[in-house]
């Protein structure tokens, strides 16, 4: 499962459901073009080349040190800071399954923050129960009912969320 797809679901499960039908309007979203450039500004800070690609996730960075792996996951603001935390976790739930021993950094450029991340146990069995609903809402016909929240109004899937014909 993409990482992503955690962070999808704790923000809005339709837009996880949409995104996981190949239904995408990121493409559109100057914020999502803004976070790519972030991104792009810290791949060169931190001299990183290319994007690693482990089976279906993609961290933003992995820099490997003598003892262990540091994933990073960049986001523009702390506006999903929830969101980004669990996708973080995921990534560190999944390649510890794969037998490497990481570690996470969680940064954010616009607040000047950056928090290292570590994974619990507690957080494992969350994460599992996220997979097993995030399943349940992937293998669906059709999207989760619309439940309005406050960043609608901001999402790259207002327009094909809202409409009547879902």
């Amino acid at each position: 499962m993409k990482g992503n797809y955690i962070y999808y679901f704790i923000i809005c499960p339709r837009k996880l459901w949409f995104y996981h039908h190949k239904i995408t309007m990121e493409h559109e979203s100057d914020l999502v073009l803004i976070g790519k450039y972030i991104e792009l500004f810290y791949k060169e800070k931190y001299k990183y080349q290319k994007k690693l690609i482990i089976e279906d996730i993609s961290p933003d960075i992995m820099k490997r040190y003598r003892d262990f792996v540091l994933i990073y996951e960049i986001k523009k603001s702390s506006s999903f800071k929830e969101a980004s935390l669990w996708q973080l976790k995921y990534y560190l739930y999944y390649l510890n399954r794969k037998g490497l021993n990481v570690k996470g950094k969680l940064i954010i450029p616009e607040e000047s923050k950056e928090e290292y991340i570590e994974l619990s146990k507690e957080d494992e069995k969350k994460i599992e129960e996220m997979v097993k609903n995030i399943k349940e809402i992937l293998k669906s016909d059709k999207p989760p009912k619309v439940i309005k929240k406050q960043y609608c109004k901001y999402c790259s899937y207002r327009m094909i969320c809202w409409s009547d014909e879902i």
